[in-house]
C-alpha cells in the first residue's frame, strides 16, 4: 500500500482502493469451488472498495455465499487460521486412528462418524487416515505458528499439529517395515497428495517413499498423474512403475496412499499374488473387497491391530 501511494502520489482509501480476497479453493475442484464458495473473505482498505468487490463476487458466484468483510490484518489472520484449524482437525482424526489401531475391536470410522454428527464438530476433514500435504495446509499452518511466535503470542497448538503431522510418515513407515518380508519391493499406490491432481508437494505417498528409500529399502510407486521419467525432488532413487498392475506385481507389500478411483476399480486378479504372499495396507479403508483373497493379507489403518508381518530393522528417523 505504501509503495502504491508513494509511486502515485495518491492516498489509498480516498483516491484508490485495495482489496485482499484469498479464495478457499481445492486443487482438483477449483472451478466448482470458485463458483460455489462456502463464504467470501474480503480485506478492504475502505468500505466502497469492499462493496464493489462483494458485488462482483455476488454476480459471479452460482450460490449465495455469505460475505465476511474486514481490514487487511483481520483478513490475513482469518485466512491462516482457517487452514490451521483444518490441519488441527485432520491431525485429531489421525490421532484417533492411531489409538484405534492399538485396541482390538476399535474402528476409527465409527468413532469419527459419530463425532461428525455433532453440529459443533461436523464431518468434514474428520477421516482418520494419513498426514495432510499439498501446497496450502503445511505452509499456512507453519505461517500461523511463525506469526504467533513473532508477535509473542502462543503458537503451541499449531507447532504441535505440524510435528504430529510429520511424525505420521515415520509411524506408518515403521508399520510398513514390520510387514515387509523382503521377497519383493515396497509398492506405493499414489504420490499426489490427493486424487485428481498431479501435485506431490509434501504428499504422504512421496514422503513415505523418501522415508523408506532412506533406509535402503526397494520402493516402487505408481500414480496416474506422475509419469515414468518425471524427476521427483529428494527421491531420485524411487522407481516409477508404468501402471498400477506393474507396481503391484513387483511388490510384496502395497500401500494405498492416495485413493484414486483407478485403484478402487482394479480387478481382484491384479491383487492376488503369484509368487510370494502379499500385504495391502489400506490407508483410507476403501478396499474391503480385497479381504479374504488367497495369499493376500489386508490391513486397514485406523482399525484394531492384528498379527504383524516379518520385521525389518528400523534405520531410525531422518
Amino acid at each position: 500500500m505504501a509503495s502504491l501511494e508513494g509511486a502515485s502520489g495518491k492516498q489509498c482509501g480516498r483516491d484508490f482502493g485495495l482489496c485482499y480476497s484469498p479464495e478457499f479453493i481445492a486443487l482438483g475442484t477449483v472451478i466448482r469451488d470458485f463458483y460455489n464458495p462456502d463464504f467470501l473473505l474480503i480485506g478492504e482498505s475502505d468500505a466502497r472498495s469492499g462493496e464493489t468487490l462483494s458485488d462482483i463476487y455476488k454476480r459471479t458466484c452460482k450460490n449465495s455465499p455469505r460475505v465476511a468483510r474486514m481490514n487487511f490484518v483481520n483478513a490475513e489472520i482469518t485466512k491462516l487460521a482457517l487452514n490451521t484449524y483444518i490441519t488441527t482437525k485432520i491431525s485429531y482424526a489421525n490421532m484417533l486412528a492411531r489409538l484405534c489401531e492399538k485396541l482390538p475391536g476399535a474402528d476409527v470410522s465409527f468413532v469419527t462418524g459419530a463425532l461428525g454428527l455433532d453440529s459443533r464438530i461436523g464431518p468434514k476433514y474428520l477421516k482418520g487416515a494419513v498426514s495432510y500435504g499439498g501446497p496450502c495446509f503445511p505452509r499456512d499452518n507453519r505461517a500461523f505458528a511463525a506469526l504467533a511466535l513473532r508477535t509473542g503470542a502462543f503458537s503451541d497448538l499449531a507447532e504441535t499439529t505440524d510435528r504430529f503431522n510429520r511424525a505420521q510418515v515415520r509411524s506408518l513407515g515403521g508399520l510398513v517395515k514390520e510387514y515387509h518380508s523382503g521377497a519383493g519391493a515396497i509398492g506405493i499406490l499414489g504420490l499426489a497428495y490427493k486424487p485428481d491432481t498431479d501435485v506431490v508437494e509434501e504428499s504422504f505417498g512421496l514422503l513415505l517413499a523418501q522415508e523408506l528409500a532412506s533406509c535402503d529399502l526397494p520402493v516402487i510407486a505408481y500414480d496416474p498423474s506422475v509419469k515414468p521419467g518425471r524427476v521427483l525432488a529428494d527421491c531420485s532413487s524411487l522407481r516409477l512403475a508404468g501402471s498400477a498392475r506393474e507396481c503391484i506385481e513387483a511388490s510384496d507389500i502395497i500401500v494405498l496412499a492416495t485413493p484414486w478411483e483407478e485403484f478402487l476399480q482394479l480387478p481382484a486378479d491384479d491383487w492376488v499374488p503369484q509368487s510370494f504372499p502379499r500385504t495391502v495396507i489400506d490407508c483410507w479403508r476403501v478396499m474391503g473387497h480385497l479381504e479374504g483373497l488367497p495369499g493376500l493379507q489386508y490391513v486397514r489403518l485406523g482399525q484394531g491391530s492384528t498379527t504383524r508381518g516379518v520385521g525389518v530393522p528400523s534405520c531410525g528417523s531422518r
